[in-house]
């Protein structure tokens, strides 16, 4: 498949889904579930008291040091999508792999992976351990292993059974001669991304379902031809 045939092959999934996948994105994006996209929350510039404001978080943050707690409520958010970020991916990743094979779609999917917690979040915390570690060598190292384990919450999503070093592996083999692929892949969305960032990021509603939902259709575009 060429790359205009995964997005279009996207856009056919998402026909008569876009509310319920904008949705399911959107909540995935809250709890730190994508797959591959960037946050939708606005984007913002002005001063409170001498601080610089840009985005939601730093104003949660600046109202939690005022008057909530402590810990404060951007922290808090913070450490949600550390803990559940990973098994909320594997449920973002069944709700893609369903909506690419047309089966019937529920929001519930993706938070139906709870019962693999622990699975979830090594999965995702081993992937940024390697790719940290990876990116001490140099850059190009890190982003390169990036795109060598971006298979793995698909993956744990068809066998859970896996352990999260056992599916970055068989990411890491599945990618193998296909890093550069999804990497251009990814290029191919720029102009969209262009586009959703200069909306505030209010654009990123709608191209994070789209970007993830061409991932769907490229990890299953590896699998049937492996």
């Amino acid at each position: 498949m060429t790359y205009s045939d995964y997005r279009r092959v996207a856009r056919e999934r998402l026909q008569g889904n876009w509310p319920l996948a904008i949705g399911v994105a959107a909540v995935a994006c809250i709890l730190g579930g994508l797959i591959t996209g960037a946050s939708f929350i606005p984007q913002f510039n002005f001063r409170i008291e001498g601080q610089d404001i840009s985005n939601i978080g730093d104003l949660l943050n600046l109202l939690s040091a005022k008057s909530i707690s402590a810990f404060g409520m951007g922290s808090a958010l913070g450490l949600a999508q550390f803990l559940i970020g990973g098994v909320i991916e594997l449920g973002f990743a069944v709700f893609l792999l369903k909506q690419h094979g047309r089966e019937e779609l529920d929001f519930q999917d993706l938070f139906s992976q709870f019962h693999r917690f622990g699975q979830g979040f090594a999965q995702k915390f081993l992937r940024g351990l390697y790719v940290t570690l990876w990116s001490l060598l140099f850059v190009i190292p890190g982003i390169v292993k990036s795109y060598a384990y971006a298979m793995t919450p698909f993956i744990m999503a068809e066998n859970p059974d896996l352990s999260a070093n056992d599916a970055i592996t068989i990411s890491t083999e599945l990618m193998e001669g296909h890093k550069g692929e999804l990497f251009t892949l990814d290029l191919t969305f720029l102009g969209w991304d262009i586009l959703a960032a200069i909306t505030c990021n209010i654009g990123y509603l709608a191209l994070n379902p789209y970007k993830n939902a061409a991932y769907a259709a490229f990890y299953r575009d590896l699998t049937t031809h492996k």
